[in-house]
């Protein structure tokens, strides 16, 4: 990363900030860094911080069903994690983690929960030069009925998630952004980017329009995208 870094300064290419994709944490587990590629990630920061550029890493809602993953068995052991169609046993299928879970960010519990994972003695090795992008939330689901949630899993009191689906990302983009400003007591503005949105979301994150590809169609619909975000109060977008 540091290297990248040098590498827009020799050659004179504006940059404002590097990102880590799910490959910068330790076997796809959320909020945790590889242990070979990121030894110093405080270090890291602080350096980027430095030379004028900002670090932001990556966190999705499906977490890795993993006994010895502390993320997942706090969800586990208090509930916080989307059930099944009976609504007695957790939802799992597959997403980048591998078997996974989804985060019931319907419940506020869950949500402040979620919230605290950015605290610097949770989050081992963040500082208050890490922001976040959080993505895969409308929610992805690769095993999934059309690459999504089946809509008969159930949230908090039994809410099929028929009725939640399309706010899933709002209420994701609430706990990251309740995250920054808990880590900070209040004091530094979140930044977070998100995939998935809904009226409101300006308020908790930026938005960007998902992956795209080096071609003019993508180009054009692109620009008529972020306009329309821009005309429904959703400024901050690209």
């Amino acid at each position: 990363v540091e290297s990248i870094s040098r590498r827009f300064d020799q050659a004179g290419l504006p940059n404002d900030v590097l990102w880590l994709d799910i490959e910068h944490t330790n076997d796809k587990r959320y909020f945790t860094w590889h242990p070979s590629y990121f030894r110093q990630p405080k270090e890291l920061q602080r350096a980027l911080w430095a030379s004028g550029r900002r670090l932001v890493t990556i966190t999705d809602p499906h977490i890795k069903r993993d006994p010895h993953y502390y993320v997942y068995t706090e969800a586990h052991q208090h509930g916080y994690f989307v059930a099944d169609e009976s609504g007695a046993r957790e939802f799992h299928g597959h997403c980048w983690s591998g078997d996974s879970s989804w985060i019931d960010f319907v419940n506020p519990e869950a949500r402040r929960w979620y919230s605290s994972l950015f605290a610097y003695d949770k989050y081992v090795g963040s500082t208050e030069h890490l922001f976040t992008w959080i993505d895969m939330n409308e929610p992805s689901v690769f095993s999934g009925p059309e690459g999504t949630m089946p809509m008969n899993v159930r949230h908090v009191n039994n809410i099929p998630h028929s009725q939640v689906h399309n706010t899933y990302g709002l209420y994701h983009a609430m706990a990251a952004s309740g995250g920054h400003l808990h880590r900070s007591n209040g004091k530094q503005r979140p930044f977070v980017l998100t995939r998935s949105f809904f009226a409101g979301t300006h308020r908790y994150a930026a938005v960007w329009t998902g992956d795209n590809q080096g071609k003019w169609s993508h180009l054009k619909a692109s620009v008529e995208m972020v306009l329309l975000l821009s005309l429904s109060g959703i400024t901050f977008c690209g």
